[in-house]
Parts: structure tokens; sequence; C-alpha cells
């Protein structure tokens, strides 16, 4: 469902800012009240939007998630939780281990596709749902969908030079029509989510969460550890820039024609699709934060040292 976008996690760098660098410790501190303003504001003001008999079933919302390939999006929350040990600046092999153990019993799929669908029922409303599924149940949605949920998935350590490469191969042959249609695909999604305020949330709620449990130790307040990762991440997402995201479209839709990539952003673009994504994002984010304070509430009272 959601087009190829490099993704802003710590999978390859570490996001922690230096100042609050976290150390493993015994400190049981089990106050996780909820801390995810932004992403649960968000869904608060999508859920304002939904009028009274409008909002879809939950059959209808998992129908849906098949059809578009959203379930494919959120399974890859699954992944995410590999980031944990970095996301928190936690290097120690002991702790890896015991965050593997917790991060198992939240960091499942079942239980991920229920919180969306809990979400998607209550915010997305049957006209929203047939426009997206009108062009996703399509022979071009569905063939779009398959190399998306594959991209989605793909735990290929090579995919980003692969999509360097693709991109390099498109400029090369100086083929405008392409370069445009693959920038205005991107900018589409542009317009539905801020994706780098968003991880930046999901890293401070997961930080604080560890911190609540005795995990880490902060030597910032809660405010500032925000403005801290946001920054990061802002910068990161500067560093790579549309040409990133350019560069992993051309390689997802290589097999595909510049007039299908203009038919699919130009369908992108419809208002209604442009709020499908908005809540996308919302749950999909919103519910990778739930899974990373679940498996740090789990972690009371442990640290890295302890053996299992």
């Amino acid at each position: 469902m959601r087009p190829s976008r490099p993704a802003l996690t710590p999978r390859h760098r570490d996001c922690a800012p230096a100042s609050a660098r976290a150390r493993a410790q015994s400190r049981p501190l089990p106050d996780l009240r909820p801390l995810g303003m932004v992403l649960l504001t968000a869904l608060a003001l999508l859920l304002s939007g939904v009028l009274p008999g409008q909002s879809a079933t939950r059959e209808e919302a998992r129908d849906f998630l098949k059809v578009t390939g959203f379930d494919a999006a959120l399974e890859s929350i699954v992944q995410s939780a590999d980031n944990g040990p970095a996301m928190l600046g936690i290097e120690d092999r002991g702790f890896r281990t015991l965050w593997d153990v917790m991060a198992a019993r939240v960091f499942r799929n079942d239980p991920i596709q229920d919180l969306a669908l809990d979400m998607l029922s209550a915010t997305l409303t049957e006209k929203e749902m047939a426009t997206a599924q009108e062009f996703y149940g399509s022979d071009l949605g569905q063939r779009l969908v398959e190399v998306e949920n594959a991209s989605h998935l793909s735990t290929d350590a090579e995919r980003g030079e692969k999509a360097e490469a693709a991109l390099a191969e498109v400029m090369a042959a100086r083929d405008i029509a392409r370069l445009s249609a693959l920038e205005r695909l991107i900018s589409a999604l542009d317009e539905t989510s801020d994706g780098a305020l968003a991880m930046a949330e999901v890293q401070s709620r997961f930080m604080i969460a560890a911190r609540n449990a005795g995990v880490i130790e902060l030597s910032v307040g809660d405010d500032e550890l925000r403005a801290l990762i946001t920054g990061q991440f802002r910068e990161m997402a500067a560093d790579d820039g549309i040409e990133a995201g350019m560069a992993s479209a051309a390689l997802t839709y290589e097999d595909f024609t510049t007039e299908e990539i203009d038919a699919y952003a130009e369908a992108l673009e419809d208002p209604d699709m442009q709020r499908v994504y908005e809540l996308m994002n919302a749950v999909q984010y919103e519910v990778m934060a739930d899974r990373f304070e679940a498996a740090a509430a789990l972690m009371v009272g442990a640290n890295s040292s302890e053996e299992l």
C-alpha cells in the first residue's frame, strides 16, 4: 500500500542523542502513563473528522488491510524491534539478549494487526476505504501492492546500493519524464506524513518508557529529549533529501512504465487517498511506539548483566 521510501529508523546508525546516552541498571520506576502526545493527537484529529455511521466495520477494515497491502507494512514493525538497543544507545551483548527475549513477547504480528484494526475501524470512513480499494484492487494496484510488500519485508543489506544504482541508471539515460514521475510520487507522499517527527516521537516514547522502567538514565527532561531527537531526525532527513526517496522508488518500481508511475502519483494526490495515507501513517507509528513502550514495561527491574 505504501510506496517505498527510505525508512527513518536507526537500523544503520545510532540515533540516540549523545547527551541522552543510556546505561543499563536496576531502578524500578513502573510509572508508564500515556506519553505519545504527538501521535495520539494526530489520531484524535483524524477521529474527529469521522461522522456517525460512516466509519468502516472491523471486517471491512480487515479486508482493507489485505487489498491495499497495509498488512505487510504493519508486519514490518516486527522487524523494527531489532533497533531497540541502538535506540537506547546500549551496545552490551547481555542487554541485547535480554531485549530480544522481551521484544519477542510484544512484537508479534497478530497483536500488531489487531491494534491497527482497532484504530482503522474507528477512523476510516467507508468513502475513504472505497477510494483506496478501488485503486489497489485494480490490476495496476495489485501489481504495486506485490512489489511494495516485498520492499517492506526485504532484509537485503545491499538494497540501498541497488536503489542508488537504479536511480543512477535513470539519470544516465536522461529520462526526464521518468525522473519527474518519481519526484511527483515522492512529493505526493510527503504531503501525508512528517516521517522525521513521527520517528522522533517513537524513539522519545521508547526512551522515556525505558527510563521509567529503570533500564536507563536520562540527563535531560522529556521535552528536551524530544527536541534533541527531533533535531537529529530532521538532520538525517535533510541529509537524505528527496534523492534517497527517488532512489528507493526507482528500484521498487523499475518494472513499471513511466505512465503507470504517473497514474499512481495521480491516484495518491486524490484528497480522500491523502487522508487515507495520513491515517495509515498515524496508525503505523502509533502501533510501533506502543510496542516499544510495551517491551520496555516488561523490563522493570532488569539490567543488561542479568542472566536469563
